[in-house]
Parts: C-alpha cells; structure tokens; sequence
C-alpha cells in the first residue's frame, strides 16, 4: 500500500514537473505568450486542480502565481468595429456625389435643348413673319424692310383732326404762359351756354384780360357743327381744372339742348381728338376724365347724368380707327 501511494505520488510529481515546465518556458518565451489565452489558461486550471487534490501549499503557490502570471500577459482583446454593419461611408457618399452630378448634368442638357428649340422656333416664325412682309402684294415690290414697317405703323397712326390754331394773347386770365412739363389726364368740359359756337367762346376767353372777372381757358374748344378751334399751345397750360392745371390738358365742347348733350359733329370730333392725344401722350381710356371726376362739378352736364353715354364715349375711343381712303 505505501509503495502504491510513492508510485502515485512520483507520477504527480513528473506530471507536476512537465507542467510545471510548461510554464517555466512559457513565461520565459515570448512566442509563448503571443500563442494566446486558450491554451496557458487550460495548463494554468490544470495546475490548480493538481495543487487543490494534492493539498500541498507549495504548489497552491506556484499555482497562484502561474495564474497571476497568466492574468497579466494575457493580452486585451482589442475592439473592432463591426465592418459587415457599418461599413466605409466614403464609397457610398462618392457614389451619391457622382449621382447627384449626373442628375444635374442631364437636367442641364434638357434645358440646353429645351432652349436650343425655343430659339429656332422663334427664328423659324420671324424669318416666316418677314417673308410673308416682304411678298406681299399688297405692301409693293422692290421695298425694304424698314419701309414695310414704317408704313404699317404710319397706316395705323391717328393723325390730328382738323384744328384751326387761334391762340390767345397772353394774359393772366386767361393764357398765363406757364409751362405744362407733363400731361397725365385729358379733361371733356361743356360751356355751361347752350346755342353758342366755339368762336364766341374763344372770344369770352380772350375779354378775360379786359374783364378781369375770374380766370378760365381751355386748349381746344369744339363747335356744335364739330369745328375745332386751338386756343393755347399743349406746351402751356390753361386755367381749367383748378388743381390738375399742371398736368392735363382741357377740351371744351359746345351744345345746342339744355340737357348739355352733344351734338353728332361734336361728339364725331371730340372722340377723334381724345384718340389723337391719348396716342400722343401714350395715355390710356382711364386718363380721360370729366370736369366732375375731379371737384364734383356737373361738367359735362349730360354725361354726369348719363354714366352709360360716357361709358359709351370711352369705348368709342379705344376702339377708334382711322379712316382710310
């Protein structure tokens, strides 16, 4: 029995020895400390359970130490990132770069040839427009361009109707010689005297300066049989509407009812000459007002009464043409 326990013991202690060993060389080799944790923690566990079956202190020592020696070498894991989840970001924002650049390529060629079309629309149409100008019988042969336009504008131009220039002497009742730099509104008068023609108004304007009796004008004055009679140049102004003196020019119209409504002649002329000046000074339906539009007086007497007529009056302006022989 003894000699049994001795041949135990002697087989632990060669087993103790080679680990032992093992571990020797293990902490003096470098190349064994980088093998890895699996295999020293496998010999480190080993010795241990030695050490505790055997109840011997000296190798319980040896043992700590051969696992304080493996705690400290084990090298730490180090953390790497999870490259399958995360992925590199530089590959993929390139491509959305190149995409985003080849989406703005493409929207820049379809406006190029979305403008590239437009152009040769417009050009295909203006060299149409000019060719059907110059070929057609009606404008003549042999003529320019230029000339086919000017005769087209001059066609459609309002000349003046007949005035007859009669200007009035200077005078501060009733021509103060005060310049008109700007004319925004064209204002239709009636002379509040029924059955008298534009000469005798002319002349009341012009006793102004002899009377003294109050200050009054206007530029033109038409006659119940449409005569019309220019008693201050457009450049001056006229003593009219008390507060738009400085910007408008002012047409008085004669009657023959006491409803103050115009005759044909005059009301044939008074349209022709609103379209006149509206062209002249590019001004438009709007500009033209009654005396009542601005003061409240009831001037022209029937067309403050009667809104359609003057309705009608502006329309009859607008769509005003010029008689051609």
């Amino acid at each position: 029995m003894g000699q049994a326990q001795r041949s135990d013991r002697r087989g632990s202690d060669d087993r103790i020895r080679v680990i032992a060993g093992n571990g020797s060389r293990s902490s003096a080799g470098e190349r064994a400390r980088r093998r890895g944790t699996e295999r020293g923690g496998l010999e480190g566990l080993e010795l241990w359970e030695i050490s505790r079956d055997n109840d011997n202190s000296r190798m319980m020592r040896l043992a700590d130490r051969e696992q304080v020696r493996l705690g400290q070498g084990r090298p730490r894991p180090r953390t790497q990132p999870n490259r399958r989840n995360t992925g590199n970001p530089r590959p993929v924002s390139s491509i959305k770069r190149r995409r985003a650049r080849k989406r703005r390529l493409n929207l820049y060629r379809i406006f190029v040839f979305l403008m590239i079309g437009v152009c040769l629309i417009l050009i295909y149409q203006t060299t149409g427009a000019i060719y059907r100008m110059v070929h057609n019988d009606k404008t003549g042969k042999g003529k320019g361009i230029v000339e086919v336009v000017s005769e087209k504008i001059e066609a459609n131009r309002i000349q003046p109707p007949a005035i007859t220039a009669d200007y009035l002497e200077p005078n501060e009742f009733s021509r103060p010689g005060t310049k008109l730099k700007k004319i925004k509104s064209v204002f239709v008068h009636y002379t509040a005297n029924p059955g008298t023609s534009a000469a005798q108004n002319r002349s009341y304007f012009a006793n102004l300066a002899e009377t003294q009796e109050r200050s009054a004008s206007a530029h033109f004055i038409i006659g119940y049989e449409g005569e019309l009679i220019q008693c201050i140049p457009l450049e001056e102004q006229a003593y009219a509407v008390a507060t738009r003196n400085a910007d408008s020019v002012s047409i008085e119209c004669c009657y023959l009812d006491e409803d103050g409504k115009f005759t044909q002649e005059t009301y044939d002329t008074l349209v022709h000459t609103l379209a006149w000046l509206t062209q002249e000074y590019h001004l438009s339906a709007d500009d033209i007002l009654r005396h009542y539009d601005c003061g409240g007086k009831k001037c022209p007497l029937y067309y403050v009464e009667h809104e359609d007529a003057w309705e009608q009056l502006l329309a009859d302006v607008e769509s005003y043409k010029p008689e051609t022989d």
